[in-house]
């Protein structure tokens, strides 16, 4: 189960809240009823929806009556109680504030490259020697020829003061020998990133 600091409720707890203050329901019309929210994308398991519908009644935000049937199996019908619904509300707040985030912050990520794969020592000195070019020269950093699988896009020319970060570090591998990093990281203030237009 997801928890938040202060949510009461996880990811299919809420569901479950969700499902019940529409109306009461029994175990296997909510799975039912689940699988058709989600357009089968998620099945949701007997094994997952129970316990925690126990554990919903058990905390008293749903309660339980069972149907007797004569030729069939009995029913357990659940639903949703006062308790359930003020802490339906307050992890919907919770969950609506996260959604928002990821929203906000997504234009953001997809912004962000990242580069990692094997590199020969002559290839990572033109690397060092591009960008060293670039800071001493006026013209922008063209990142497609610093790293030929980044996107083709114009960062203007580092304005002084640069934020400059070194990180070195050494452990030892399960294999018993030596592993270097160093990582930098160059920081500095431009208003805007232009695409390259060929």
């Amino acid at each position: 189960m997801i928890k938040q600091k202060g949510m009461k409720v996880g990811a299919v707890s809420l569901w479950l809240l969700l499902l019940l203050a529409e109306r009461p329901m029994y175990g296997y019309e909510i799975i039912k009823e689940l699988e058709k929210k989600f357009s089968g994308y998620w099945k949701p398991k007997t094994g997952t929806i129970y316990p925690a519908l126990e554990k919903l009644e058990k905390n008293k935000s749903v309660t339980s009556k069972v149907e007797f049937r004569d030729k069939t199996p009995d029913r357990k019908h659940y639903a949703i109680t006062e308790k359930g619904q003020a802490e339906l509300s307050e992890s919907m707040v919770h969950w609506s504030k996260m959604a928002e985030i990821i929203e906000t912050h997504w234009e953001t990520h997809q912004a962000v490259f990242r580069h990692k794969a094997e590199i020969s020592k002559d290839e990572l000195a033109k690397v060092f020697t591009h960008i060293a070019k670039s800071l001493q020269g006026t013209s922008n950093f063209e990142m497609n020829k610093i790293i030929p699988s980044a996107k083709k896009v114009l960062v203007k020319n580092p304005a002084e003061p640069l934020e400059f970060k070194f990180l070195y570090a050494k452990e030892k591998t399960k294999e018993g020998s030596d592993k270097f990093e160093i990582h930098i990281e160059l920081e500095w203030n431009a208003k805007s990133l232009k695409p390259k237009t060929d």
